[in-house]
């Protein structure tokens, strides 16, 4: 059991939950399965959780007492980002040609904020337990979204179609507001 002490363990755990996103939201047989989407974000979110805890041996980093006020509001920050604009979407699901576009609130600054929320609330959580390897591991987070983004992207542009591109012309940053990456 000394493997679920291991950052790395909990990692790939998260890159697991995170295959399975992929396959949520690129096919019409898994994606019309909400549980599953659940279950899938569960996986990816608590290895992400549990690598930064201090019961993971792995180096630790000193802010001066300064990294609970610092970690504490990115993570708030992310938890608000990432959870609000899930009640006026079906995250999770793949597209379907009787959706509607979601084009307000945080939509209007980013395509996928649910996506920044998840960065945010990752480094947030990883710099509140002092883990170098949680906040090391942010940007292949971020690059693995980005893999997730263009499989969603995809199938978005199949069931929106016209009104999907203007809004991709519009909102050109897919997770950092005004970036194209």
């Amino acid at each position: 059991m000394a493997f679920l002490t291991n950052p790395f363990f909990w990692a790939l755990a998260s890159m697991f939950g995170l295959v399975g996103a992929c396959s949520v939201v690129g096919s019409q047989k898994v994606g019309r399965n909400t549980r599953l989407g659940m279950v899938i974000v569960a996986i990816f979110d608590f290895g992400r959780f549990m690598l930064a805890l201090p019961f993971c041996q792995q180096p630790r980093f000193n802010l001066g007492g300064w990294h609970g006020l610092a970690g504490g509001i990115i993570f708030a920050a992310g938890l608000y980002l990432g959870l609000c604009p899930c009640f006026s979407i079906r995250p999770l699901n793949v597209a379907e040609d009787n959706m509607e576009l979601q084009t307000s609130g945080f939509y209007q600054f980013v395509r996928n904020p649910v996506y920044l929320g998840e960065l945010l609330w990752c480094l947030g959580w990883a710099i509140i337990h002092r883990s170098t390897i949680g906040v090391a591991l942010v940007p292949l987070w971020w690059v693995s979204l980005l893999i997730l983004i263009f499989i969603e992207e995809e199938s978005l542009e199949r069931a929106l179609g016209q009104a999907y591109l203007e809004y991709k012309e519009r909102i050109r940053g897919r997770i950092i507001p005004g970036l194209p990456i």
